[in-house]
């Protein structure tokens, strides 16, 4: 297995080793998962008021649900 190796700051040394400690995870393993994770774009929220609850809700466009997806996952419901 080819092995990697780079240099870095006794303090960034410090930060990598506590950050994999902190999510139970070799060094190794955890720089293998920032390297090679693709991230997901964040999305933008977009937070509106209910104008008849009046709480605030997810406005953020997204996957549209049919009539016949609804009647199908309800179909089942008591």
């Amino acid at each position: 297995m080819p092995v990697l190796s780079f240099k870095v700051s006794a303090a960034d040394a410090r930060a990598i080793r506590a950050r994999a400690k902190a999510r139970k995870k070799t060094v190794s393993a955890y720089l293998r998962e920032q390297a090679l994770v693709e991230k997901q774009p964040r999305r933008r929220l977009r937070l509106i008021k209910h104008p008849v609850s009046g709480l605030t809700y997810d406005a953020t466009p997204g996957p549209m649900v049919t009539e016949e997806e609804i009647r199908a996952a309800l179909a089942d419901f008591p």
